[in-house]
């Protein structure tokens, strides 16, 4: 095998491990919850994140400090991409399972698509259309649990509905991020988002009024935020960025599919969630409709 050959195969290995990382984060998440209400939770995570990557893009970063015009953006990112999208996300798994969030959070990569045709020059086809009601289809499994009551009743899940408003943000944020990349290294624009972000949730947070006391918390709910920030976060955005630049974005979006299988299997590990037809059907719907869309832009 060539050098160019292995070195492919390691970024895959790299990806997998990644969505892996990613996966893994959703029961994370519900283990760390079992102590931290959500908005501390998502400060120490990237107080975590922050004081690893900000002193990184420091020291390797040409440019260090963005545009003043800019920054305004990068605040807006910062609630879109860590502190709103966090807060909802966390907020979603205290009423829902880590496989149901994972598997609505796969949404992203087609409801960025859809949503960058109202926001760019983009525009609607009618395939397009068709992975819409596709995948909607499968957040609607999601959510009733096939249970056609649920929706007579219209009685969802508020965990489930709480994880779109997490998936529209990150949606959102998608879109205008890439705005920032092509002005800036990612790895700045990723250090200020982290950075304003955890500016953001700091008032939450002390609202919360449990800061004194997260010290006496379990080292089982320490260590599933340290797996975040580390793994999930600052390693998962180091891994992604050199798929993006070895296999290219497309390829490397089409990694986020493995999400929720990986978030349904540590779930049933390490929770035992039971993993039911429903929860892989419905990941299978929402997995192939943005499939068919990735390649669709290729």
């Amino acid at each position: 095998m060539s050098g160019k050959g292995r070195g492919e195969l390691v970024t895959l290995a790299l990806m997998v491990l990644t969505t892996a990382f990613w996966g893994g984060s959703f029961v994370a998440g519900k283990i760390a919850l079992r102590e931290f209400p959500p908005m501390t939770l998502t400060f120490f995570r990237f107080l975590i994140a922050t004081a690893l990557i900000l002193p990184y893009m420091w020291v390797t970063a040409e440019i260090r400090v963005p545009r003043r015009e800019d920054i305004p953006v990068l605040f807006g990112l910062g609630f879109l991409g860590v502190s709103g999208y966090y807060t909802f996300q966390f907020t979603s798994l205290l009423y829902t399972s880590a496989g149901n969030s994972a598997t609505i959070n796969a949404l992203i990569p087609l409801t960025s698509s859809v949503l960058a045709t109202f926001m760019t020059e983009e525009r609607l086809n009618a395939r397009k259309v068709g992975l819409i009601f596709l995948a909607l289809s499968g957040v609607l499994l999601t959510a009733t649990g096939a249970d056609i009551e649920v929706l007579r009743s219209l009685a969802f899940n508020k965990g489930d509905l709480v994880m779109l408003l997490a998936m529209l943000c990150f949606s959102v944020y998608g879109i205008y991020s890439g705005r920032m990349t092509a002005r800036y290294t990612p790895i700045l624009v990723t250090a200020y988002i982290f950075l304003f972000g955890l500016i953001q949730i700091t008032p939450l947070m002390l609202m919360e009024g449990v800061f004194w006391e997260v010290l006496s918390y379990s080292r089982e709910a320490w260590a599933a935020i340290v797996f975040m920030a580390v793994f999930s976060s600052v390693l998962g955005y180091m891994f992604q960025q050199m798929a993006i630049q070895r296999l290219g974005i497309n390829r490397t979006m089409l990694f986020f599919n493995l999400v929720p299988l990986f978030a349904i299997l540590f779930a049933y590990l390490v929770l035992g969630d039971p993993v039911t037809p429903v929860n892989l059907a419905s990941a299978a719907i929402i997995i192939t409709a943005v499939v068919l869309n990735s390649r669709a832009e290729v």
